[in-house]
């Protein structure tokens, strides 16, 4: 069957069931995360003046990723997948959309990555599961300065803490449990990734990320240079939950009971949230509006409303009145993207019980 996604038509296979034993994968859960990815290396690329580019989009599946890639964004796109039937799937999809900016490969994406050492401007790592093997090498696949690397993670169970042994194993990092557990998630997947870098002497800055349905994605943008390398471990830290509020320690002073480590400083550049919006509309456009608001706010995790009123034997008041209460004594507000029951503040923790309590 013929789907439509953004710019292009793409051939699938019937009766999809959006596991491995799919012919060729398609998700067409994916599509908001797709969206996005399009608005944001759109803008990056905008921001950073490229007019000749390559991306690479490693494991491509049926190509609708790399294929909107190559419509929408331009540039050339190098789309690469293991499986011959998706290798051919890409080609038939990119002959029924007329793209010509593209070139095909049938590798496993580690050898595909690796024979093209410094040479991508953008690597898009979307995996079924972790990105964790692939890591690496997309590292090394990216020029050393100004380009992008995208990942996502579905595999949430490990970084969302319900599978603590697989985060250790994949990510090399105690997870944090709870309702906002996604900002967390992304946080230990940034913080691995940093790491990683650091032995290439690459500082690489996270810029952008949203945890969404069941996944995560992050976006960090490289720079070169041992001295930058190192201040990759100012940014890396650990955090506690204690009924709520989020107690941090740096990088060198783990204790017991302490999750990560994971990445501590900004999630997002403002600029490039405010010229991706320019470039998406719908769900995408609605995730990203929620995103400028939280860029405002400097503040690890959230408070949950609902967990904090449970803490204090009280049902939780309506969103709206917490926040318009916070607002009128001067701060900052933002309801987080992934969790609705959620507040991003500048106020301390003090003045939202008693705005809950009253």
């Amino acid at each position: 069957m013929i789907v439509e996604e953004g710019s292009v038509k793409v051939e699938i296979p019937d009766n999809i069931t959006v596991t491995k034993k799919d012919e060729v994968f398609y998700n067409p859960k994916m599509e908001t995360c797709r969206d996005i990815s399009v608005a944001i290396i759109k803008a990056f690329l905008e921001i950073y003046n490229y007019k000749d580019f390559y991306i690479a989009d490693a494991l491509a599946g049926s190509g609708v990723r790399g294929l909107r890639y190559a419509k929408e964004i331009g540039g050339e796109v190098y789309l690469n997948d293991i499986n011959p039937k998706a290798y051919e799937r890409i080609i038939k999809n990119a002959e029924l959309n007329n793209i010509k900016n593209i070139r095909v490969f049938n590798e496993d994406a580690n050898v595909f990555l690796a024979k093209h050492y410094r040479f991508f401007h953008v690597v898009d790592i979307d995996p079924f599961g972790s990105p964790a093997p692939y890591i690496d090498m997309a590292i090394r696949a990216l020029k050393t300065k100004n380009s992008l690397l995208c990942l996502t993670a579905t595999d949430t169970a490990a970084l969302c803490g319900r599978a603590k042994k697989a985060c250790l194993r994949k990510y090399l990092a105690y997870p944090l449990s709870g309702r906002d557990c996604h900002e967390f998630a992304l946080r230990i997947l940034l913080g691995y990734t940093m790491r990683i870098a650091t032995k290439y002497e690459i500082f690489l800055k996270p810029i952008f990320a949203h945890a969404t349905d069941h996944y995560v994605r992050v976006y960090l943008k490289t720079d070169r240079g041992a001295k930058k390398a190192d201040k990759t471990f100012e940014y890396l830290g650990y955090v506690k939950d204690i009924n709520g509020f989020k107690m941090i320690k740096p990088y060198d002073k783990p204790e017991e009971g302490f999750s990560g480590p994971m990445y501590i400083g900004d999630l997002y550049d403002k600029d490039l949230v405010e010229k991706a919006l320019d470039y998406c509309e719908g769900r995408a456009y609605k995730i990203l509006s929620k995103i400028r608001e939280e860029c405002e706010i400097n503040q690890i995790g959230c408070y949950d409303t609902h967990q904090l009123a449970k803490l204090l034997k009280t049902s939780a008041p309506p969103m709206e009145k917490i926040i318009n209460l916070l607002k009128e004594k001067g701060y900052k507000v933002a309801i987080p993207h992934y969790n609705p029951k959620g507040i991003k503040t500048n106020a301390p923790l003090r003045e939202v019980i008693e705005i809950i309590l009253r």
